[in-house]
């Protein structure tokens, strides 16, 4: 009998091991999944393009799929941290300042088709402004992107910063835009005297013939960043992580409308070498901590 009992308390302890497991199992599967997205452009302009993906994803991942087009870069951080978002699309330092943050499985990146997985910052103006060197910006009107934006704040900021000018002096005027197009227009309508934009972008809207080459001058041009990472939650569900990640390497092949539709430029999808981002790791501890929070964790 007390062998039997025994094998009572051992049966009754497993059961409750299996329902402990099953419980946990099912509060790691989401009912859906929710992508963040970066400000690049207007967040509609954004949702639009992004919605082909969408539908394929949620063709491979078998669960609704929602996009959320951030308003900034600090409440997909914070969206995230809240556990409402579940994927995230980052800029390379705010991918950085968000791992700082919280735990998280960068999944893929981008490959484009002229640049490999690297971009530029750039800060440009019209070329009848007569602006052709970072001191003639002296006492002009500048916009930036976003204080989280890699290319459109960031870079331009550690530029300034080793140069020993302080912007918020430096310029007449300094405004956030909001996204890369919105600095080129404020740029275009002479709102601006000039701005820093992603070269990705830069070339998109010469593409679009939005702007003309010859009618613009780039002032500087940085170092190569590397691109924008899709990043998962580490608590998310793993296979989901894992479908993510096959789907998305394979839409080069599986449904090659769908990204040019997003971006015409990407060649295809590659897995995320986190080292890639050790450069910008690097620039983030020359900054420091402050830093990082005033303009990437700081609440809005």
């Amino acid at each position: 009998m007390h062998v039997s009992v025994n094998g009572k308390k051992i049966t009754f302890l497993m059961i409750i091991i299996l329902i402990s497991f099953i419980l946990t199992s099912c509060a790691t599967t989401p009912k859906k999944l929710t992508i963040g997205m970066i400000p690049v452009k207007d967040a509609n302009e954004m949702e639009k393009e992004f919605e082909p993906i969408r539908l394929y994803l949620e063709e491979q991942l078998g669960i609704p799929i929602e996009v959320d087009a951030a308003d900034s870069y600090v409440s997909l951080i914070e969206g995230m941290k809240n556990e409402t978002i579940d994927i995230g699309w980052y800029g390379a330092f705010s991918y950085v300042a968000a791992e700082s943050e919280m735990e998280l499985t960068p999944l893929v990146v981008q490959q484009r088709k002229d640049t490999g997985i690297y971009y530029n910052s750039l800060i440009i103006t019209q070329k009848d402004s007569g602006i052709s060197s970072i001191e003639e910006l002296k006492g002009k009107k500048f916009a930036f992107v976003d204080s989280g934006s890699t290319s459109g704040f960031v870079l331009p900021y550690a530029l300034f910063k080793s140069r020993n000018i302080t912007y918020e002096t430096f310029f007449s005027e300094t405004q956030y835009a909001g996204s890369h197009d919105q600095v080129l227009a404020n740029i275009h309508s002479k709102d601006v005297d000039a701005g820093a934009i992603s070269s990705v972008q830069y070339g998109n809207l010469l593409e679009k013939g939005i702007v003309k080459p010859e009618d613009m001058t780039i002032v500087w041009k940085s170092e190569d960043i590397p691109g924008s990472p899709y990043v998962a939650r580490s608590k998310l569900d793993k296979k989901i992580q894992k479908r993510f990640s096959k789907a998305m390497l394979e839409i080069h092949i599986e449904e090659t409308e769908a990204l040019n539709s997003f971006d015409h430029t990407i060649d295809k999808y590659i897995e995320v070498d986190n080292k890639y981002y050790n450069s910008i790791r690097n620039i983030a501890n020359i900054l420091g901590k402050e830093y990082m929070y005033e303009y990437f964790l700081k609440g809005e």
